[in-house]
């Protein structure tokens, strides 16, 4: 592949995050949209949705088409290890909507699965590769606001009325906030804090939540505080039946900056026109716009396609790296134990599968059996 070959794309699963990716492929330098792989290919509005993409019946079938160099994946949470493994095998390069899984434990198997197959991982927080990102980090890092002191972000809105059948209700679909919404501020505030450090990202060393967990079983708002290595503490919180402010509010010892929808550079889904604020302690106060008109998407199209040209598997800074996908999933998954939130999916009598979708089976060959002496079974 040289350093001009477009990237040819396909979707696995066409929903309407799906529809604002291919609109950032459109956008992109990098990019071209070739298939979409759907359950139901037949779904009336399919083919306007996504124009000048072939429609396939079925994942599989966008796996094994040879003119496919990447897949996006658009599913809901629980099949994506599932199907980012699959797509590794197959010796596709995988973007995959956030969360990259449901845990650090399934993470950690994607992973793997592309460092054995040499292909390209990466989580698709897309606000990560705006340049309303990089200039906020580089204002943290001048010090415009002192030492930095506190971080508070959330991610919440209020949808209209339970509805059981959602997504983000369906508790066989990992709904609720923390996994859904959650993952932006919990990966924002890591960012910041290393970027106070003149490091890429940072670990807490304490994690504690709390959330409301509904009639179907998933939290419907929740939050949490994290504590970083030299006294930086954040809080952070998610809903998806409340309404929340949803501003990213960094407080230092010389003042704050505050970022309305870090998200979406603005709020606006397809065109991010960025707005940073920084209040001085004397009540001063300076607008920055991140004057960048391109679609939000395609930012990370291009990100991901220019690893991808140079043989990398997984995405350069500012991008989420693996070992930052893992370590936001870790928080996630104390920010779950903390409010005893485990899905029904993920209880040991579900668990009939591997990771990777196939039935669990003994009486491989990787490792021979042996005799132990009084054992009487091998």
């Amino acid at each position: 592949m040289t350093a001009t070959t477009p990237i040819r794309w396909g979707i696995l699963g066409p929903g309407s995050i799906a529809q604002s990716f291919a609109g950032g492929v459109a956008a992109s330098r990098t990019g071209k949209l070739v298939a979409i792989g759907a359950r139901n290919p037949a779904k009336p509005g399919l083919a306007e949705s996504f124009p000048g993409a072939r429609i396939l019946d079925g994942y599989d079938a966008l796996l094994a088409d040879p003119d496919i160099d990447a897949i996006y994946i658009s599913i809901p949470h629980p099949g994506h290890a599932q199907w980012a493994i699959k797509a590794a095998e197959a010796g596709k390069h995988v973007l995959c909507e956030k969360p990259l899984a449901l845990t650090a434990f399934e993470a950690d198997a994607m992973m793997h699965a592309a460092r054995k197959a040499g292909t390209f991982l990466g989580e698709a927080f897309m606000y990560r590769l705006h340049p309303q990102t990089k200039k906020l980090v580089e204002l943290i890092r001048s010090g415009v606001v002192g030492e930095i002191r506190m971080i508070k972000s959330s991610f919440g809105f209020a949808m209209p009325g339970f509805m059981p059948q959602h997504r983000l209700y369906a508790n066989d679909l990992a709904g609720g906030g923390i996994l859904d919404v959650g993952g932006y501020p919990v990966s924002m505030v890591r960012l910041i804090a290393g970027a106070a450090v003149g490091q890429p990202f940072s670990e807490p060393d304490k994690v504690v939540g709390t959330a409301h967990l509904g009639q179907s079983g998933v939290d419907e708002w929740a939050s949490a505080l994290l504590h970083f290595p030299g006294g930086i503490v954040a809080e952070v919180s998610c809903s998806i039946s409340l309404n929340q402010d949803n501003v990213l509010r960094i407080l230092g010892t010389k003042g704050r900056i505050e970022v309305p929808d870090f998200w979406f550079a603005g709020g606006n889904r397809d065109v991010g026109l960025g707005r940073i604020d920084i209040i001085a302690s004397t009540g001063a106060r300076e607008t920055i716009s991140v004057e960048e008109k391109r679609h939000v998407y395609s930012f990370e199209v291009d990100a991901a396609g220019e690893a991808i040209r140079a043989g990398g598997q997984e995405f350069a800074w500012p991008g989420m790296a693996w070992a930052e996908s893992l370590g936001t999933l870790r928080v996630l998954d104390k920010w779950r134990a903390a409010a005893g939130l485990e899905y029904g999916i993920e209880k040991a009598h579900q668990r009939t599968n591997t990771i990777s979708g196939r039935p669990l089976r003994s009486g491989g060959t990787a490792i021979a059996k042996r005799t132990i002496p009084g054992l009487s079974k091998p």
